[in-house]
């Protein structure tokens, strides 16, 4: 059959125009409206013809696939269409209608991969790739669903099968699906989230495959948020009601569906590595080891204020909120959350958790009634009398609704009727408003505590400006005030004081800044840090994203082992620049006047970080056995520190400890830098770094006389005249003000024979 759409082209328009064209002096009276209506018929003959003409060459019912104008997604051909067309997975996309995918429906069909997938998959001993690349784009379900989704196939099955990083699917529900796999990463909604986004988005039906499984999203190191779960979820290993596999961030969400599986399988999450905050779980999960009403098995960063009330089953490590924890690294924190479904098993069995760590666990409860189990690898067990009673949660430190003494950001709330806590996101609460639209032109305006607090309801990826110093004395917290951060936050130059944090891991009022994120001019002042796990700093516990003029001051303290503590930023994968930190700083390794660890990340991965121009007055002192102390960084693991100095105290005790003026331990670059402070320790001790292979060390001094040591490893000791003279740098090729011979960006000015170099943008900033 010829198609007639493709048998016009656009040469017929113009000459059924000019057959149509008339001179109306050319006609009788008589004839005129003969003509007129002559006239119209041929006017609408070539409208419809450039409408059809149009229709054939358009892609998807409308748009151009850009931001303002993205393609709309109408009908299945449209969605069908997209996953035929990987060109595409780059563009943006609305979806404009509900879209039933029945295969019983004409057009439709039962798929045997993802509906919006990477051309074919390849594996070279066991690694996958893609001939092209997954879905990187802009989905925007808009509210609509798309309904009856049908897979039978192997893995990476799911509406979409993988995201890419930056990739963005919100609004969206796939309702009464059926995907059932025979391998690894099937999800309802995402196969495999690699640095993507899930917002707002939500499931039902049932799921199957093995391993990594979920009823959202099977494997995810992205985000999701705001979504949830009623499917019913089997498999193998991984296997969680939300999400199988968690290596990213899991906020704001819940499961209820019945989820079952053998190992590792959880209500929320079957294998979480990553974090969880915000969630909540109910319906019924079973297995045979790792079976957790939340998580099924645990070895991850974060799970805080969550809680479960399924009914778990199964035979070695059950728990009613967690059933197994992996590992007793110092990053894992579970706090301020609790269980109450009944749990039953075999071998390990607890109330809250099956196996673990109990010190893991912190501000946690099950309820010894309902649940069946009077003990637990963690946390505390109550009656359901008193699990129910406000003051047993509240003087755990839990954020209520109304009151600020355990926060300003309204975590929770109790039942008008009574009962057990609830999130109140998830419970009729609305944030207070703030002032804009939380764009770059129009970012959200924060004033006081409570709309600081409030952050943690808006969007993570916003702007934010401060318009006033917030003071929070009188006001405690056990967390970071914005746990996860991609935006930014314009402090405007002025401060946040007496912010005081009391917990296990991410102390700071960032815990963590994703890559993107910028937090600039903005003061912390006063604050009373203290962290018994990893990564705690007086402004970011973990940056990967960057600090400008930035500062902070006060005490900021970490006993875990390791520690990674710094005055201003714990852990920096990041940018840290024009920044300073005064105060005290301490901790058992890896202990830093400005930073922490810089370079360092999770599992000792090799990234990067970077402390530009900053410097550090803060006392340092660590007290571990083989710890990381400098006077500015603790542990330079594979970063660069260039153009700063230190002039605190630095201190170790232990007989392993790497101690420097500036640099415990240079396993990266030390460029144009200085330390004068005094510098005392056992191990490996410098006036500049205390040890470092294979770091490298140029343009370098320490003050020999005020630090009291003789050697470093690396750098070039000098008297304190030597560093009080423009000439010794000049040498190593620093930039002075006034000078051109070194370059004109002004770098350093100086005092001569009164003081140290100091950083040009000081004397700006007064």
């Amino acid at each position: 059959m010829v198609d007639v759409r493709s048998s016009l082209t656009v040469r017929t328009i113009p000459f059924l125009i000019t057959a149509c064209h008339f001179e109306r002096s050319a006609v009788t009276c008589h004839c005129e409206r003969s003509v007129a209506i002559r006239f119209r018929v041929c006017v609408a003959a070539a409208v419809l013809l450039l409408a059809i003409v149009s229709t054939a060459t358009a892609k998807y019912s409308g748009g151009s696939g850009t931001a303002q104008d993205p393609y709309r997604i109408a009908a299945a051909a449209d969605l069908i269409l997209l996953g035929e067309t990987p060109a595409d997975y780059d563009k943006h996309f609305l979806l404009t209608a509900d879209i039933d995918l029945d295969p019983k429906l004409p057009g439709r069909k039962v798929f045997d991969k993802a509906v919006i997938a990477p051309i074919s998959r390849v594996s070279k001993a066991g690694n996958y790739s893609w001939e092209k690349a997954p879905f990187s784009g802009v989905f925007d379900g808009s509210g609509h669903t798309i309904s009856h989704l049908t897979i039978k196939g192997m893995d990476f099955l799911g509406l979409f099968g993988q995201l890419y990083s930056g990739a963005e699917v919100s609004n969206l529900g796939v309702v009464d699906v059926n995907v059932t796999g025979s391998g690894s990463s099937v999800g309802a909604l995402v196969a495999q989230n690699d640095e993507g986004h899930v917002t707002a988005c939500y499931s039902t039906g049932m799921v199957s495959g093995s391993p990594r499984v979920g009823g959202l999203v099977g494997c995810n190191s992205g985000d999701v948020i705001r979504s949830y779960s009623t499917c019913a979820v089997s498999g193998g290993w991984a296997i969680g009601g939300l999400v199988g596999e968690n290596y990213g961030e899991v906020r704001r969400s819940y499961s209820s569906g019945v989820v079952s599986g053998e190992d590792a399988v959880g209500g929320l999450v079957g294998s979480d590595y990553g974090a969880v905050t915000g969630c909540y779980s109910t319906g019924v999960v079973s297995g045979n080891w790792g079976v957790g009403g939340l998580v099924g098995a645990y070895d991850g960063d974060t799970i805080w204020d969550c809680y479960s009330l399924a009914s778990v089953a199964g035979r070695h490590d059950v728990g009613g909120l967690i059933g197994t924890i992996s590992d007793e690294i110092g990053s894992l924190d579970i706090s301020r959350c609790y269980s109450s479904g009944p749990v039953t098993g075999e071998n390990n069995v607890g109330g809250l958790v099956g196996f673990g760590w109990p010190s893991c666990v912190t501000a946690s409860f099950w309820d010894i009634e309902t649940s069946g189990q009077a003990k637990s690898a963690g946390g505390t067990g109550k009656t359901t009398a008193e699990m129910q009673t406000p003051k047993t949660i509240f003087d755990a430190g839990w954020d209520f609704v109304g009151e600020t003494q355990n926060g300003t950001s309204e975590i929770w709330q109790m039942p008008q009727r009574g009962g057990y806590p609830v999130l109140a996101i998830f419970s009729g609460y609305t944030p207070p408003r703030l002032q804009g639209s939380g764009t770059a032109e129009a970012p959200y305006l924060v004033s006081n505590p409570v709309e600081l607090g409030a952050m943690v309801h808006y969007s993570p990826d916003a702007h934010y400006r401060l318009t006033a110093s917030v003071d929070l004395s009188g006001i405690r917290w056990s967390a970071p005030v914005i746990p996860s951060f991609a935006g930014t936050f314009d402090g405007s130059g002025h401060t946040i004081s007496h912010l005081t944090i009391k917990g296990v891991s991410d102390v700071a009022l960032f815990g963590y800044l994703k890559p993107g994120a910028e937090v600039k001019d903005l003061g912390v002042v006063d604050v009373n840090m203290t962290g018994s796990g990893q990564d705690i700093g007086g402004l970011v516990a973990e940056n990967h994203g960057g600090v400008t003029h930035c500062y902070s001051t006060g005490v900021v303290s970490g006993t875990g082992q390791p520690s990674y503590v710094g005055g201003l930023v714990g852990s920096n994968p990041g940018t840290v620049t024009h920044c300073y930190s005064a105060g005290t700083v301490t901790g058992t390794s890896s202990v830093g006047g400005l930073v922490g660890s810089n370079g360092l990340w999770r599992m000792l991965s090799s990234v990067g970080g970077g402390v530009t121009r900053c410097y550090s007055t803060a006392a340092v002192s660590a007290t571990g056995q083989s710890s990381r102390v400098g006077g500015l960084v603790g542990w330079n693991a594979s970063g660069s520190v260039a153009q700063c100095y230190s002039t605190g105290a630095v201190s170790g005790i232990g007989q392993l400890s790497d101690v420097g003026g500036l640099v415990g331990d240079n396993s990266g670059a030390v460029t144009q830098c200085y330390s004068a402070g005094p510098v005392k320790g056992q191990g490996y001790v410098g006036g500049l770094v205390g040890s470092g292979w294979p770091g490298s060390v140029t343009g370098s001094f320490w003050d020999t006389q005020t630090s009291g040591q003789a050697t470093s490893r690396g750098g070039t000791g000098k008297t304190t005249a030597e560093m009080q003279m423009a000439s010794t740098f000049l040498e190593a090729g620093w930039d002075f003000v006034g000078e051109t011979k070194n370059g004109t960006e002004d770098i350093w000015w100086i005092l001569e024979g009164k003081d140290y170099p100091r950083l040009w943008w000081e004397a700006a900033k007064k």
